[in-house]
């Protein structure tokens, strides 16, 4: 059997490798659109933007392709499925045929509508090439305007002010990461980033941006934002066009099984792309996050490699800024009852979301430990009393 993968970011990249981890002996053809060989992004916002790091986590080795004798192709952009054919066909010109076929396209960050966005000076960060060209504008003293108070938004604020810039963020909601997180969290980040000397502007826009000479400017109202270089962080769309030209099934993403399988049953799906069910949600959802991507990779290797496989992950997620890590393990509701453990004042305290007697999320700070628990919580159905849960001094471990 000869399966290829489009996509070599981390799910296509998991894919390939849980195939030869599970002994699968057919070829394997790995196409990728960047010229680096599958790698995990976090680092792109955090540890390779600060100049801490001078590559990305990458998922294979140096030789580690070749061993696994993965048919590694960079620069080779798919642009069409012939599924009548079996075979797609990249922009530049190559072919390439398949037995099963893995969708792991990912998706491109959002650039909103706002004229003078594509300005020299203006970024988005979702590659390599994006993190070093940021790096390379981060200097002591200089301006970044950062455009979106969501987790890549963040994570770039607090790594260029560490660096000693001056950094302001712009967001059109009324708090930070208000999808993702109650308002308490919300409130906790707003003080850590105000502590650290960022300025946050919220309910704001910008109506447009020009430049002269080396400066860029920012109009919001009948105001101006100075700032050397601007980031882009709102959002991620996905690189769903593909699948659409090929008559597959979509609704925000790629519409998949608890398999990977998509609406053709000799293709298969992973990653930010996929719509998938989810049994802990209880419903279909599209996840952009590390885990998920990893893990669905993961699942579907399994599935290709010959195993009865189901992917049903809790959903996971982390982010690190300043000397903080945050992680919320499930989805954190907004009619949730909020059960603390510890104080928004500590520097180390879990907020328990509770909906009816359900653990719906958990959401740790500097608290990876409470995570796991939740984690095996929630698993089992089975919860610690919300008395015990609030009690500092009751040793969570013992339930």
């Amino acid at each position: 059997m000869k399966i290829v993968i489009v996509g070599a970011g981390q799910a296509g990249g998991w894919v390939a490798r849980t195939l030869r981890d599970r002994s699968f002996q057919g070829e394997v053809v790995l196409l990728g659109a960047e010229t680096l060989p599958p790698y995990e992004r976090p680092s792109l916002s955090k540890q390779l933007l600060s100049g801490k790091e001078n590559k990305p986590p990458f998922i294979f080795g140096d030789t580690e392709l070749d061993a696994a004798r993965i048919d590694f192709h960079a620069n080779c952009i798919v642009k069409k499925i012939n599924r009548d054919d079996r075979y797609v066909e990249c922009a530049n010109g190559l072919q390439f045929s398949y037995d099963r076929l893995v969708l792991a396209t990912g998706g491109r960050a959002r650039v909103p509508a706002i004229p003078g966005i594509d300005l020299p000076g203006v970024y988005t960060l979702r590659t390599v090439e994006d993190s070093a060209n940021i790096f390379s504008q981060i200097a002591i003293g200089r301006r970044m305007l950062v455009i979106g108070g969501g987790w890549i938004g963040l994570e770039v604020a607090a790594t260029a002010r560490a660096k000693g810039m001056e950094v302001t963020v712009v967001e059109a909601g009324d708090r930070l990461c208000a999808r993702s997180i109650p308002s308490e969290i919300s409130e906790f980040l707003l003080q850590k980033h105000s502590a650290a000397g960022v300025s946050i502007h919220f309910n704001t826009s910008i109506n447009s941006i020009e430049r002269e000479s080396n400066t860029l400017m920012a109009n919001i109202g009948d105001a101006r934002l100075l700032a050397d270089i601007i980031v882009v962080g709102v959002g991620l769309i996905p690189n769903s066009e593909l699948a659409k030209d090929a008559g597959l099934a979509l609704d925000n993403g790629i519409v998949v099984d608890e398999r990977g399988q998509t609406s053709d049953a000799i293709i298969y799906a992973a990653g930010d792309i996929t719509n998938h069910p989810n049994n802990w949600i209880g419903k279909r959802v599209r996840l952009e996050s590390w885990a998920n991507a990893q893990n669905q990779g993961i699942a579907v290797g399994r599935v290709l490699s010959g195993e009865e496989f189901a992917y049903d992950e809790i959903p996971w997620f982390w982010s690190d800024q300043y000397d903080t890590n945050l992680q919320v393990i499930g989805i954190p509701q907004p009619e949730c009852i909020n059960v603390f453990r510890g104080s928004v004042h500590d520097p180390a305290f879990t907020v328990f979301q509770f909906l009816g007697d359900r653990l719906e999320a958990a959401i740790a700070i500097n608290n990876p430990r409470d995570i796991k628990l939740a984690k095996r919580w929630m698993k089992a159905g089975k919860y610690p009393p919300v008395s015990e849960l609030a009690d500092t001094q009751t040793r969570l471990d013992k339930f």
